[in-house]
């Protein structure tokens, strides 16, 4: 095939970006680059181009030895693969596949129930004390800075909430047990090594006795919520878990044995800490908190501490309502190849029939889908090379050759992937993956740390791939479940149903109390950053560089229906292309003189930081666009409780009482002026609840926009509701859950950060890994799958 035009150039090109493919370097030592996939030199993306084009061919090739050919192109900058660089300079990473299969048989299925809605209501800012008609309680730790949450003021807000609980409570018996958790949490501090509030074993320690979430909010730091249902470790796995830090294990039998226990005999000392642990497990103690945090929670209210300030917002009048909706899919037919982990190959056959009973008992939820299992099930291996050795990684600390591996398995995986994608728009039906995977995020050691990155590639193609984990291939195995395991069997497989959907499914429900114009198109643009790159880490001023991805999704309004999929998404990178903002930027031109089209554009960042914000300034059209467009920050402010008739409405708190309640709280802002904050409903079912409670609760969803206040008696009601509708209905459609009608809006890279070390010439390169996967999604795009 005739090679395509290779020229990459971008306008004005970062020099940090060109850093690592030049092989020049910072002279600190602390500075992160970016720049491994994307940097404006031909030469070195013309390797990358080679390589991906031998890894999108479908025949079978010799991996070690193109594993081998990235690393010498990496580690030098003369070394040049032979062979074709298939790429298009004029292709932009627009995934348009979503849209490929119209025209193939449509299925749909219902969410919960048909019909079934739940309802809006008004949130007002409350006195100083429980309403009984129900609300949200909002906890502060005064004196705290919520800027940055580390790990240390995890430690230190769980032992302030810890010392409050103890000075409130009226119960002896609880009195007693915090003040023993209170002891221990002060030995582990004067008797364990320095650092100990940071290592992350022994914080989940500490947050196994003293279980509260924190989160920040501006220059505040909230509670979360306190885990006081149920324990996903026995206190003998945690203590499992401790042991595998051998020289930790062993101060702390030293700290239990000199100073907590006053014995010489380490099996007491031993026996004693796993009873100690034990108690916080139990389910009547653990009914006796949740009780007692409520009543303390009601102490707080009045102000009985000065060191927490607590809040209430009360239910008030209905707002509105909207269904549960029902999802639609444009192919009825679904094909799925099996990857199972070593380890699961007797449990094949097992599970294969397992799924296809599962999928008989669930036909009346998931309609008239067709899903058929490929016949021969292959190791994870064919899609996930070395896995066994990825498992073994320390993401904190990756070296060069661990961090060869992983970049080299995820670029394999996402080829393989960009074929499934192929083949879908090939065959206009869907075709996707089951990964089986040997591990239990609930056992010591389970889940893979790795596993968010490789989650990454898979959402960005939108292709239908969903995870499985050891518990879940178990119960779906069952060859014999009795009459409550297939009810746990069908809600387990129509959860697993939605998300396999991925970006291929659309939701359609209906709605009242909006007052909106009878026929409108909302696009909805997601602004997703990744990490940063282009700084120095040790500099707090640093101000770094970072890439954006951009969701669009479809919301069509007809009177009191609507309908909401995904439109498109594409990458921008910092120092990319011209054409491709350009291509974004007459996009949205060529919509806003449509009538019936406004635009909804959400950012996790600041405006001022958006590469959005640049788009839309330099449109000759841009009057017309913010006339018809919200430009909407977003960000979380944590609930310490939520009551019981609270759980299942949804929550809106409008601006006037938004400010109340950052008031109240003495939470000092400087976000855009006018705010409306979201509480969603909670989940449809009573498996999920203790005593009348929920195990989970959600964040209070804080959306920020310019312009004047919306109020709900107003002149920009039309306005407002337009704010209100788009983001409740893409929390709508986010969810993946049947009985949950809303998800978080999953617009920043909260996890935390793994720095891929790379050499070359004679330097060591730190680089972002969340960074190279954005460059890598946007480079592959361009390569075409068609060999």
């Amino acid at each position: 095939m005739k090679e395509k035009n290779f020229e990459i150039r971008g306008r004005a090109s970062l020099e940090c970006v060109e850093m690592f493919a030049k092989g020049s370097y910072s002279s600190s030592d602390n500075y992160i680059y970016g720049g491994l996939f994307w940097s404006g030199e031909e030469d070195y993306a013309r390797n990358w181009s080679i390589l991906i084009h031998r890894l999108l061919d479908r025949k079978k090739k010799n991996l070690k030895v193109l594993r081998e050919e990235m690393a010498n192109f990496l580690r030098n900058p003369r070394y040049q693969l032979k062979g074709v660089a298939r790429y298009e300079k004029d292709r932009v990473v627009w995934m348009r596949g979503f849209r490929a299969l119209k025209g193939s048989e449509r299925f749909e299925f219902d969410r919960y129930r048909k019909g079934e809605k739940f309802n809006l209501v008004v949130g007002r800012v409350a006195g100083q004390e429980l309403d009984k008609r129900s609300g949200l309680v909002f906890l502060k730790l005064v004196g705290e800075d919520g800027t940055q949450v580390s790990r240390e003021k995890i430690w230190e807000g769980r032992k302030k909430v810890l010392r409050a609980w103890e000075s409130l409570t009226d119960n002896p018996k609880i009195k007693e047990e915090l003040s023993r958790v209170r002891e221990f949490i002060q030995i582990l501090e004067d008797y364990m090594p320095p650092k100990i509030k940071s290592n992350p074993l022994y914080l989940k320690l500490v947050g196994y006795l003293a279980p509260f979430e924190f989160k920040g909010f501006s220059d505040s730091l909230l509670v979360g919520r306190a885990r006081l249902f149920w324990r996903r470790k026995t206190a003998e796995e945690l203590i499992e878990e401790l042991k595998s830090n051998e020289p930790l294990w062993n101060d702390l039998l030293y700290a239990l044995r000199e100073k907590l226990y006053n014995t010489k005999d380490e099996e007491v000392a031993k026996q004693k800490f796993l009873e100690f642990l034990k108690k916080w497990e139990s389910k009547e103690f653990l009914e006796e908190l949740r009780k007692d945090w409520k009543e303390t929670l009601k102490k707080l209210l009045k102000r009985e501490r000065d060191d927490l300030l607590a809040t209430f917002v009360k239910k008030d009048q209905q707002e509105g309502r909207l269904t549960y909706g029902t999802f639609f899919a444009p192919s009825k037919k679904i094909k799925l190849y099996i990857f199972y982990e070593k380890g699961l190959e007797g449990k094949l056959k097992d599970f294969e029939e397992g799924f296809k009973r599962a999928l008989d008992w669930a036909k009346k939820y998931v309609g008239n889908a067709e899903i058929e299992l490929a016949k021969e099930p292959r190791p994870i291996e064919d899609i996930i090379p070395n896995l066994e050795k990825l498992k073994k990684l320390d993401l904190d600390n990756l070296k060069h050759e661990d961090s060869l591996d992983l970049l080299f398995s995820l670029i394999y995986f996402a080829c393989r992937i960009k074929n499934l994608k192929a083949t879908a728009e090939k065959e206009k039906s869907l075709v996707g993956a089951l990964l089986l995977l040997n591990t239990d995020v609930r056992e010591a050691n389970g889940g893979y740390g790795f596993w968010d990155y490789f989650s990454f590639v898979y959402d960005f193609f939108g292709v239908p791939v969903q995870t499985l984990n050891k518990q879940t291939i178990e119960v779906l195995s069952n060859p014999n479940p009795n009459e409550d395991e297939k009810k746990h069997i069908t809600s387990i497989f129509k959860n697993l149903f939605i998300s396999l959907l991925k970006d291929y499914k659309g939701l359609s429900f209906e709605f009242e109390g909006f007052e909106l114009p009878p026929k409108l198109n909302i696009y909805i643009v997601l602004e997703k950053p990744s990490t940063g790159f282009c700084y120095q880490r040790s500099n707090p001023d640093a101000k770094p560089y970072r890439h954006f991805l951009y969701e669009i999704y479809s919301l069509k309004v007809e009177g009191n229906k609507a309908e909401v999929e995904v439109e498109d998404k594409t990458i921008l990178l910092t120092g990319g292309l011209d054409s491709e903002k350009d291509r974004l930027r007459r996009w949205i031109e060529g919509m806003v003189y449509s009538e019936n089209v406004r635009f909804c554009f959400i950012t996790a960042g600041k405006w001022e930081d958006s590469y959005l914000e640049e788009i839309v300034a330099q449109s000759q059209e841009r009057e017309k666009i913010k006339q018809k467009s919200l430009f909407v920050e977003y960000s979380e402010l944590p609930t310490a409780y939520i009551s019981e008739r609270a759980e299942n409405d949804c929550f809106v708190i409008y601006t006037t009482e938004f400010e109340r309640l950052k008031e109240r709280l003495k939470i000092k802002d400087d976000r855009l002026s006018t705010a409306i904050a979201i509480k969603p409903a909670s989940v449809k079912k009573d498996d999920f609840k203790l005593d009348g409670e929920h195990f989970y609760h959600s964040a209070l969803q804080v959306f920020s926009t310019k312009g004047p206040g919306w109020e709900r008696e107003e002149v920009y009601s039309e306005k407002k509701n337009l704010f209100l509708f788009s983001v409740l209905s893409l929390s709508l459609y986010e969810s993946e859950s049947f009985i949950t009608p809303y998800s978080k809006l999953d617009l920043w890279q909260k996890r935390k950060t793994v720095y891929l070390s790379i050499k070359r010439n004679h330097w060591e390169y730190k680089i972002p890994l969340n960074t190279v996967l954005y460059e890598m999604l946007y480079l592959l795009g361009k390569v075409p799958d068609d060999v």
